[in-house]
Protein backbone atom coordinates (compact mmCIF):
# COMPACT_ATOMS: atom_id res chain seq x y z
CA UNK A 1 0.00 0.00 0.00
CA UNK A 2 1.41 3.23 -1.03
CA UNK A 3 2.19 5.37 1.63
CA UNK A 4 0.16 8.65 2.66
CA UNK A 5 1.76 12.04 2.76
CA UNK A 6 1.95 14.43 5.90
CA UNK A 7 -1.66 15.55 7.21
CA UNK A 8 -3.24 13.01 5.25
CA UNK A 9 -5.63 10.17 6.39
CA UNK A 10 -8.18 7.97 4.62
CA UNK A 11 -11.36 8.21 5.95
CA UNK A 12 -14.14 5.53 6.27
CA UNK A 13 -15.72 6.16 3.17
CA UNK A 14 -12.62 5.23 1.11
CA UNK A 15 -11.77 9.39 0.17
CA UNK A 16 -8.48 10.89 1.35
CA UNK A 17 -8.47 13.67 3.43
CA UNK A 18 -5.59 16.35 3.82
CA UNK A 19 -5.62 19.05 7.22
CA UNK A 20 -3.32 22.05 7.55
CA UNK A 21 -3.13 24.73 9.37
CA UNK A 22 -2.90 28.77 7.87
CA UNK A 23 -2.07 31.75 9.95
CA UNK A 24 -3.45 29.14 13.56
CA UNK A 25 -6.73 28.25 11.46
CA UNK A 26 -7.61 24.87 10.38
CA UNK A 27 -8.46 23.57 6.51
CA UNK A 28 -8.97 20.28 4.99
CA UNK A 29 -9.36 19.27 1.46
CA UNK A 30 -10.80 16.16 0.03
CA UNK A 31 -9.93 13.40 -2.83
CA UNK A 32 -9.73 10.21 -4.34
CA UNK A 33 -5.95 10.34 -4.90
CA UNK A 34 -3.32 12.04 -3.77
CA UNK A 35 -2.68 14.42 -6.67
CA UNK A 36 -6.53 15.27 -6.48
CA UNK A 37 -6.12 16.30 -2.90
CA UNK A 38 -2.54 18.00 -3.82
CA UNK A 39 -4.18 20.26 -6.18
CA UNK A 40 -6.92 20.96 -3.95
CA UNK A 41 -4.89 22.21 -1.16
CA UNK A 42 -2.85 24.37 -3.61
CA UNK A 43 -6.23 26.08 -5.13
CA UNK A 44 -7.50 26.34 -1.42
CA UNK A 45 -3.90 27.90 -0.25
CA UNK A 46 -4.29 30.37 -3.32
CA UNK A 47 -7.83 31.25 -2.30
CA UNK A 48 -6.80 32.34 0.57
CA UNK A 49 -3.77 34.29 -0.01
CA UNK A 50 -5.82 36.50 -2.37
CA UNK A 51 -8.59 37.15 0.18
CA UNK A 52 -11.57 35.37 -2.04
CA UNK A 53 -11.49 31.67 0.20
CA UNK A 54 -15.69 31.74 1.84
CA UNK A 55 -15.39 29.48 5.11
CA UNK A 56 -17.97 26.54 5.22
CA UNK A 57 -20.44 27.88 7.52
CA UNK A 58 -20.56 30.94 5.41
CA UNK A 59 -21.23 29.62 1.94
CA UNK A 60 -24.37 30.20 -0.06
CA UNK A 61 -25.63 27.62 -2.52
CA UNK A 62 -24.33 30.16 -5.37
CA UNK A 63 -21.00 29.91 -4.42
CA UNK A 64 -20.88 26.21 -3.77
CA UNK A 65 -22.16 25.90 -7.27
CA UNK A 66 -19.58 27.63 -8.95
CA UNK A 67 -17.02 25.14 -7.34
CA UNK A 68 -19.45 22.30 -7.92
CA UNK A 69 -19.84 22.60 -11.48
CA UNK A 70 -16.32 23.34 -12.32
CA UNK A 71 -15.34 20.28 -10.75
CA UNK A 72 -17.57 17.99 -12.90
CA UNK A 73 -16.02 19.58 -16.02
CA UNK A 74 -14.01 16.98 -16.31
CA UNK A 75 -16.40 13.85 -15.19
CA UNK A 76 -19.20 14.08 -17.29
CA UNK A 77 -20.37 15.01 -20.55
CA UNK A 78 -20.76 18.62 -22.05
CA UNK A 79 -24.55 18.46 -22.80
CA UNK A 80 -25.45 17.19 -18.77
CA UNK A 81 -23.23 20.01 -18.19
CA UNK A 82 -25.33 22.08 -19.79
CA UNK A 83 -28.59 20.57 -18.47
CA UNK A 84 -27.61 21.20 -14.87
CA UNK A 85 -26.62 24.68 -15.25
CA UNK A 86 -29.98 24.88 -17.33
CA UNK A 87 -31.68 23.86 -14.02
CA UNK A 88 -29.23 25.77 -11.87
CA UNK A 89 -29.47 29.03 -13.30
CA UNK A 90 -33.28 29.19 -14.37
CA UNK A 91 -34.69 27.76 -11.10
CA UNK A 92 -32.74 26.77 -8.23
CA UNK A 93 -30.44 30.01 -7.70
CA UNK A 94 -33.64 31.68 -8.32
CA UNK A 95 -35.40 30.25 -5.19
CA UNK A 96 -32.31 29.30 -3.27
CA UNK A 97 -28.87 30.60 -4.77
CA UNK A 98 -28.16 33.46 -1.81
CA UNK A 99 -29.30 30.99 1.04
CA UNK A 100 -26.21 29.73 3.06
CA UNK A 101 -26.06 25.91 2.44
CA UNK A 102 -25.49 25.51 6.49
CA UNK A 103 -29.52 26.66 6.26
CA UNK A 104 -31.29 25.55 3.63
CA UNK A 105 -34.44 23.82 4.78
CA UNK A 106 -36.14 20.47 4.11
CA UNK A 107 -39.42 22.05 3.97
CA UNK A 108 -37.97 24.78 1.85
CA UNK A 109 -37.11 22.52 -0.75
CA UNK A 110 -40.92 20.86 -0.60
CA UNK A 111 -42.29 24.64 -0.92
CA UNK A 112 -39.72 25.05 -4.22
CA UNK A 113 -40.98 21.62 -5.41
CA UNK A 114 -44.98 22.41 -5.00
CA UNK A 115 -44.21 25.52 -6.69
CA UNK A 116 -42.37 24.32 -10.16
CA UNK A 117 -45.07 21.92 -10.29
CA UNK A 118 -47.32 24.33 -11.08
CA UNK A 119 -45.63 25.61 -14.15
CA UNK A 120 -43.37 22.66 -15.06
CA UNK A 121 -43.65 19.44 -16.41
CA UNK A 122 -44.04 16.61 -13.79
CA UNK A 123 -40.41 15.08 -15.35
CA UNK A 124 -38.67 18.70 -15.09
CA UNK A 125 -39.75 18.99 -12.06
CA UNK A 126 -37.93 15.99 -10.86
CA UNK A 127 -35.12 16.22 -12.90
CA UNK A 128 -34.69 19.78 -11.30
CA UNK A 129 -34.44 18.24 -7.60
CA UNK A 130 -32.27 15.63 -8.57
CA UNK A 131 -29.79 17.98 -9.85
CA UNK A 132 -30.21 19.73 -6.33
CA UNK A 133 -30.14 16.73 -4.43
CA UNK A 134 -26.76 15.90 -6.22
CA UNK A 135 -25.43 19.29 -5.38
CA UNK A 136 -26.12 19.21 -1.66
CA UNK A 137 -25.16 15.16 -1.76
CA UNK A 138 -21.61 16.63 -2.53
CA UNK A 139 -21.73 19.40 0.01
CA UNK A 140 -21.88 16.63 2.54
CA UNK A 141 -18.58 15.25 0.91
CA UNK A 142 -16.81 18.73 1.17
CA UNK A 143 -17.89 19.20 5.14
CA UNK A 144 -20.58 21.94 4.54
CA UNK A 145 -22.98 19.79 5.98
CA UNK A 146 -23.67 16.88 7.73
CA UNK A 147 -26.69 15.86 6.40
CA UNK A 148 -28.81 16.44 2.73
CA UNK A 149 -31.85 18.53 3.33
CA UNK A 150 -33.30 17.13 -0.22
CA UNK A 151 -32.56 13.42 1.17
CA UNK A 152 -35.82 11.88 1.88
CA UNK A 153 -37.91 14.46 -0.75
CA UNK A 154 -39.82 11.64 -3.41
CA UNK A 155 -40.14 12.30 -6.83
CA UNK A 156 -43.34 13.88 -8.05
CA UNK A 157 -45.68 11.16 -9.40
CA UNK A 158 -47.24 11.32 -12.97
CA UNK A 159 -50.76 11.10 -12.60
CA UNK A 160 -51.50 10.62 -15.92
CA UNK A 161 -51.74 7.07 -17.25
CA UNK A 162 -48.92 4.07 -17.40
CA UNK A 163 -46.71 4.29 -20.63
CA UNK A 164 -48.34 0.84 -21.87
CA UNK A 165 -52.20 2.97 -21.73
CA UNK A 166 -50.62 6.46 -23.43
CA UNK A 167 -47.24 4.75 -25.11
CA UNK A 168 -45.23 7.21 -27.47
CA UNK A 169 -46.80 8.83 -30.64
CA UNK A 170 -46.66 5.92 -33.22
CA UNK A 171 -47.85 6.51 -36.66
CA UNK A 172 -50.84 4.17 -38.12
CA UNK A 173 -50.42 2.49 -41.27
CA UNK A 174 -52.39 5.17 -43.13
CA UNK A 175 -51.14 8.24 -41.26
CA UNK A 176 -47.57 6.38 -42.00
CA UNK A 177 -48.27 6.49 -46.09
CA UNK A 178 -49.65 9.68 -46.53
CA UNK A 179 -47.43 11.37 -44.45
CA UNK A 180 -44.15 10.03 -46.14
CA UNK A 181 -46.01 10.59 -49.80
CA UNK A 182 -46.26 14.10 -49.06
CA UNK A 183 -42.48 14.41 -47.73
CA UNK A 184 -41.14 12.45 -50.43
CA UNK A 185 -39.97 16.00 -52.13
CA UNK A 186 -38.27 17.25 -48.76
CA UNK A 187 -34.71 17.93 -48.43
CA UNK A 188 -34.73 15.74 -45.34
CA UNK A 189 -37.05 12.94 -46.89
CA UNK A 190 -34.00 9.91 -46.49
CA UNK A 191 -32.93 11.20 -43.14
CA UNK A 192 -36.19 10.75 -42.14
CA UNK A 193 -36.84 7.28 -44.05
CA UNK A 194 -33.88 6.12 -42.16
CA UNK A 195 -35.36 6.98 -38.74
CA UNK A 196 -38.42 5.24 -39.62
CA UNK A 197 -36.79 2.07 -41.35
CA UNK A 198 -34.08 1.53 -38.92
CA UNK A 199 -35.71 2.86 -35.19
CA UNK A 200 -32.49 5.37 -35.02
CA UNK A 201 -32.87 8.03 -32.46
CA UNK A 202 -32.33 11.11 -34.53
CA UNK A 203 -28.75 11.84 -32.83
CA UNK A 204 -27.64 8.49 -34.31
CA UNK A 205 -28.47 9.05 -37.54
CA UNK A 206 -27.36 12.55 -37.82
CA UNK A 207 -23.63 10.82 -36.54
CA UNK A 208 -23.66 8.17 -38.95
CA UNK A 209 -20.79 8.54 -41.71
CA UNK A 210 -20.25 6.25 -44.92
CA UNK A 211 -17.77 3.93 -42.64
CA UNK A 212 -20.60 2.72 -40.37
CA UNK A 213 -22.06 1.18 -43.31
CA UNK A 214 -20.73 -2.26 -43.24
CA UNK A 215 -22.03 -4.06 -46.69
CA UNK A 216 -19.73 -7.16 -46.14
CA UNK A 217 -21.22 -7.94 -42.57
CA UNK A 218 -24.62 -6.06 -44.09
CA UNK A 219 -25.15 -3.99 -41.15
CA UNK A 220 -24.85 -1.06 -39.68
CA UNK A 221 -22.62 0.28 -36.93
CA UNK A 222 -24.18 2.65 -34.05
CA UNK A 223 -21.17 4.29 -32.03
CA UNK A 224 -22.23 7.65 -31.54
CA UNK A 225 -24.52 9.79 -31.26
CA UNK A 226 -24.87 14.14 -31.92
CA UNK A 227 -24.66 16.01 -28.94
CA UNK A 228 -24.47 19.49 -27.43
CA UNK A 229 -21.65 20.57 -25.45
CA UNK A 230 -22.12 22.93 -22.64
CA UNK A 231 -21.77 25.73 -24.45
CA UNK A 232 -24.74 24.67 -27.00
CA UNK A 233 -22.77 23.88 -29.97
CA UNK A 234 -23.50 20.88 -31.69
CA UNK A 235 -20.96 18.35 -31.44
CA UNK A 236 -20.42 14.41 -32.47
CA UNK A 237 -20.65 12.64 -29.36
CA UNK A 238 -17.86 9.52 -28.26
CA UNK A 239 -20.94 7.48 -27.53
CA UNK A 240 -24.58 7.14 -28.01
CA UNK A 241 -27.09 7.15 -25.04
CA UNK A 242 -26.48 4.24 -23.51
CA UNK A 243 -23.78 1.11 -23.38
CA UNK A 244 -26.97 -0.57 -25.31
CA UNK A 245 -26.88 2.02 -27.90
CA UNK A 246 -23.61 0.79 -28.99
CA UNK A 247 -24.98 -1.64 -31.62
CA UNK A 248 -25.19 -2.84 -34.96
CA UNK A 249 -28.49 -2.63 -36.83
CA UNK A 250 -28.90 -5.08 -40.19
CA UNK A 251 -29.58 -3.30 -43.20
CA UNK A 252 -32.30 -4.70 -45.45
CA UNK A 253 -33.56 -3.63 -48.66
CA UNK A 254 -35.50 -0.45 -47.65
CA UNK A 255 -32.48 0.58 -46.05
CA UNK A 256 -30.09 0.02 -48.94
CA UNK A 257 -32.65 1.96 -50.81
CA UNK A 258 -32.46 4.89 -48.18
CA UNK A 259 -28.46 5.01 -48.71
CA UNK A 260 -28.38 4.85 -52.48
CA UNK A 261 -31.25 7.61 -52.68
CA UNK A 262 -29.00 9.62 -50.59
CA UNK A 263 -26.03 8.79 -52.50
CA UNK A 264 -27.41 9.89 -55.43
CA UNK A 265 -28.93 13.25 -53.86
CA UNK A 266 -24.46 13.96 -53.42
CA UNK A 267 -24.21 13.22 -57.27
CA UNK A 268 -23.08 9.87 -57.03
CA UNK A 269 -20.04 10.69 -56.04
CA UNK A 270 -18.20 8.23 -54.03
CA UNK A 271 -18.25 9.82 -50.60
CA UNK A 272 -14.93 9.60 -47.90
CA UNK A 273 -15.00 7.21 -45.85
CA UNK A 274 -15.79 9.56 -42.41
CA UNK A 275 -17.74 12.07 -44.34
CA UNK A 276 -21.57 12.04 -42.73
CA UNK A 277 -24.01 10.73 -44.74
CA UNK A 278 -26.51 12.87 -43.72
CA UNK A 279 -26.44 16.35 -43.65
CA UNK A 280 -28.20 19.56 -43.21
CA UNK A 281 -28.87 22.14 -46.18
CA UNK A 282 -26.15 24.24 -44.67
CA UNK A 283 -23.87 21.05 -44.54
CA UNK A 284 -22.81 21.00 -41.29
CA UNK A 285 -24.50 18.38 -38.66
CA UNK A 286 -28.67 18.35 -38.55
CA UNK A 287 -30.13 19.55 -35.58
CA UNK A 288 -33.08 17.76 -34.45
CA UNK A 289 -35.37 21.15 -34.83
CA UNK A 290 -34.68 21.01 -38.44
CA UNK A 291 -36.31 17.36 -38.51
CA UNK A 292 -39.37 18.39 -36.72
CA UNK A 293 -39.38 22.08 -38.43
CA UNK A 294 -40.14 19.69 -41.68
CA UNK A 295 -42.93 16.92 -40.06
CA UNK A 296 -44.40 20.44 -38.49
CA UNK A 297 -44.30 22.09 -42.29
CA UNK A 298 -45.55 18.46 -44.24
CA UNK A 299 -48.81 18.22 -41.27
CA UNK A 300 -49.35 21.45 -42.30
CA UNK A 301 -49.60 20.79 -46.40
CA UNK A 302 -51.70 18.02 -45.23
CA UNK A 303 -54.15 19.27 -43.46
CA UNK A 304 -54.87 21.96 -46.58
CA UNK A 305 -55.19 18.96 -48.61
CA UNK A 306 -57.90 17.61 -45.80
CA UNK A 307 -55.79 15.29 -44.64
CA UNK A 308 -55.28 15.75 -40.65
CA UNK A 309 -52.73 13.89 -38.80
CA UNK A 310 -52.28 14.62 -35.30
CA UNK A 311 -48.42 16.26 -34.73
CA UNK A 312 -45.87 14.03 -33.98
CA UNK A 313 -41.64 14.88 -33.57
CA UNK A 314 -39.20 13.02 -34.87
CA UNK A 315 -38.93 10.56 -32.20
CA UNK A 316 -42.32 8.70 -33.50
CA UNK A 317 -40.71 7.91 -36.14
CA UNK A 318 -38.89 5.32 -33.70
CA UNK A 319 -42.21 4.35 -31.80
CA UNK A 320 -43.44 3.95 -35.46
CA UNK A 321 -40.67 1.51 -36.59
CA UNK A 322 -40.99 -0.28 -33.31
CA UNK A 323 -44.89 -1.01 -33.69
CA UNK A 324 -44.76 -2.09 -37.19
CA UNK A 325 -42.00 -4.34 -36.16
CA UNK A 326 -44.05 -6.44 -33.52
CA UNK A 327 -47.44 -6.46 -35.50
CA UNK A 328 -45.30 -7.67 -38.59
CA UNK A 329 -44.69 -10.94 -35.66
CA UNK A 330 -41.13 -9.69 -34.59
CA UNK A 331 -39.63 -10.55 -31.44
CA UNK A 332 -39.52 -7.99 -28.74
CA UNK A 333 -35.98 -9.72 -27.50
CA UNK A 334 -34.89 -8.64 -31.13
CA UNK A 335 -36.63 -5.65 -31.18
CA UNK A 336 -34.73 -4.34 -27.70
CA UNK A 337 -31.19 -5.08 -29.74
CA UNK A 338 -32.08 -3.11 -32.53
CA UNK A 339 -33.20 -0.04 -30.52
CA UNK A 340 -30.69 0.05 -28.30
CA UNK A 341 -32.52 -0.68 -24.97
CA UNK A 342 -31.22 -1.48 -21.64
CA UNK A 343 -33.40 -4.29 -21.05
CA UNK A 344 -36.91 -5.96 -22.10
CA UNK A 345 -38.46 -4.25 -19.84
CA UNK A 346 -38.11 -0.85 -21.05
CA UNK A 347 -39.04 -2.17 -24.64
CA UNK A 348 -42.21 -3.94 -23.28
CA UNK A 349 -43.29 -1.17 -21.53
CA UNK A 350 -43.56 0.81 -24.15
CA UNK A 351 -44.91 -1.36 -26.80
CA UNK A 352 -46.73 -3.92 -25.00
CA UNK A 353 -49.95 -2.38 -26.54
CA UNK A 354 -49.22 -3.46 -30.14
CA UNK A 355 -49.06 -7.70 -29.05
CA UNK A 356 -52.35 -7.69 -28.06
CA UNK A 357 -53.41 -6.84 -31.68
CA UNK A 358 -50.88 -9.88 -33.15
CA UNK A 359 -52.35 -12.24 -31.08
CA UNK A 360 -54.65 -13.36 -33.21
CA UNK A 361 -53.21 -13.75 -35.91
CA UNK A 362 -50.27 -15.89 -34.36
CA UNK A 363 -52.68 -17.97 -33.07
CA UNK A 364 -54.24 -18.81 -36.02
CA UNK A 365 -51.08 -19.84 -37.97
CA UNK A 366 -50.42 -21.99 -34.27
CA UNK A 367 -51.01 -25.66 -35.39
CA UNK A 368 -50.67 -28.08 -32.95
CA UNK A 369 -52.00 -31.71 -33.35
CA UNK A 370 -54.62 -33.09 -30.86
Amino acid sequence: MARLGAGVRKRDDGTLEKRFTINGKRYSVYGKTSKEIVQKEQELRKKIELGIYTPNRNITLDGYFKEWIEAKRNSIKGSTLKTHISYYNKHISIKLGKRKIQQIERREIINFQSELVKTLSVSTVNSIIKTLKMILYDAINDEIIVKNPAENIKAVKETGKKATETYHRALTEEEQRAFMQEIKNDYYYEFIAMLLCSGMRSGEAAALTWNDVDYEKNVIHITKTVTFTEKGVLIVGDSPKSDAGKRDIPINDTIKSVLQRQLAKMGNIVPMRNNNIFVSVYGGLIYSHAINRAISDALKRLEKKGIHIDHFTAHALRDTFATRYIEQGGQPQTLKNILGHNSLAMTMDLYAHVLPNTKQKEMENLKISI
